[in-house]
């Protein structure tokens, strides 16, 4: 198994920023696992956090699709954690 396709071990963290069409309610954050939803001032939402593995990131993208939100952007960065 290469190292990018590794499960998490605890080093990485996975931050995600997604940015979506309209101002999506703040009660659907829960839908999410929890990532921050911001209103953005253009009418667009963004929803950002940190997912422990890539699996959890391709469960967020199926959840954006299941639940019909029209994606701007999606921002997958690998980060290093603090020991």
């Amino acid at each position: 198994m290469s190292k990018n396709s590794q499960a998490n071990n605890g080093e990485h963290v996975w931050r995600v920023q997604v940015r979506s069409a309209g101002h999506l309610d703040y009660w659907i954050a829960d839908y999410f696992g929890g990532l921050a939803i911001i209103h953005e001032l253009d009418g667009s939402s963004t929803l950002k956090g940190d997912l422990p593995d890539m699996p959890a990131v391709y469960g967020l993208i199926l959840q954006l699709r299941d639940a019909g939100i029209f994606l701007l952007s999606l921002k997958v960065d690998r980060m290093q954690c603090n020991p």
